[in-house]
């Protein structure tokens, strides 16, 4: 479906923004992609009526196909789309994070994807979050790849919207001198990235940023053009802040450093409870990122929030996440 062609609200930024997001998210839609048409169908299947939006999300638009597909379903409402206690630590702590796989369809392989569940009044409100959990990775590229309808479409620019220009306002002022946009990202992604428990290192927002240097680039000239932005392009395609609030800002993310390690743990406690084997997947994904590498025992793979603990602090001291 089409995304609309419609002014911007007048409080979320200006209508450039606004349709560089909605021309990404058609750009990356991978709608017909047969692999994540089916697993689209799947999340649509098992959530039922309740599902506004589906997402794409993560390394698989940028050409890995050696990893989960990442998906964020948007819902209408928490209750007849997730059991109670679920739902309830939805309400509580979101995301909810899941597993899905697919046997071979015979046309194509076995697929598997994690996906996280969020309604789209919680998706819009997490934009304004303290902590950068949400607007820092929604500031990355995203596909929609279902929307029920325009109205929802507008939702989801909407709050991406948002996401660009939280990003753009907590970022500047922490950036001294004239700056590049790479240097903006770079910079700016790792101090969400140290405000989390990663087994990605900072240094791969270098990665990150040269994979996709359009989107990012853009974006931010376009969040630039914003009433009351905290920074201005230079001619010359250099940025510099304006105004002086470097210290507050230092201020919050030293806070957000803190927040965010306990808001890890606790969303990693929660997933214990939501998908399928998670000391294997997490165990995967530290490796895939960090090289380190750890065998489970049984006894920890089927109670990892009773056994798993030492497991976890052998690979924290080991470097292998932050």
């Amino acid at each position: 479906m089409p995304l609309p062609d419609a002014a911007a609200p007048a409080s979320c930024g200006p209508v450039a923004l606004h349709h560089w997001i909605r021309d990404g998210l058609e750009r990356l839609d991978h709608r017909y992609d047969p692999d994540v048409a089916r697993l689209c169908a799947a999340l649509r299947e098992r959530h039922g009526s309740p599902v506004a939006a589906v997402l794409l999300y993560g390394s698989y638009l940028r050409g890995k196909r050696d990893t989960l597909l990442d998906f964020y379903v948007l819902l209408d409402g928490l209750q007849g789309a997730l059991p109670p206690l679920e739902a309830l630590g939805n309400a509580l702590l979101a995301p909810n994070v899941y597993y899905v796989s697919l046997p071979s369809d015979g046309k194509g392989p076995a697929l598997r994807a994690k996906y996280a569940t969020l309604t789209l009044r919680q998706f819009r409100r997490a934009m304004d979050d303290f902590h950068s959990y949400f607007w820092s990775r929604f500031t990355q590229p995203a596909g929609l790849v279902y929307a029920r309808d325009a109205e929802t479409a507008a939702r989801v620019v909407d709050a991406l919207a948002a996401a660009a220009d939280r990003f753009v306002r907590e970022i500047a002022p922490m950036l001294e001198g004239p700056f590049d946009a790479e240097r903006f990202w770079r910079e700016g992604l790792a101090l969400t990235y140290a405000s989390e428990l990663r087994a990605e290192a900072s240094s791969g927002t270098a990665e990150l940023y040269r994979c996709n240097r359009p989107h990012f680039d853009a974006l931010l000239a376009a969040a630039a053009e914003a009433p009351r932005a905290p920074l201005a392009r230079e001619p010359d395609g250099t940025y510099r802040r304006t105004g002086d609030h470097r210290l507050a800002a230092a201020r919050r993310w030293r806070l957000r450093r803190a927040q965010g390690k306990l808001l890890s743990v606790l969303r990693l406690v929660k997933a214990a409870g939501t998908f399928d084997d998670p000391l294997d997947y997490l165990l995967w994904k530290i490796e895939r990122h960090s090289g380190i590498r750890e065998t489970p025992t049984e006894r920890q793979r089927r109670h990892p929030l009773v056994f798993a603990w030492p497991l976890l602090w052998r690979l924290y001291r080991r470097g292998a996440f932050r």
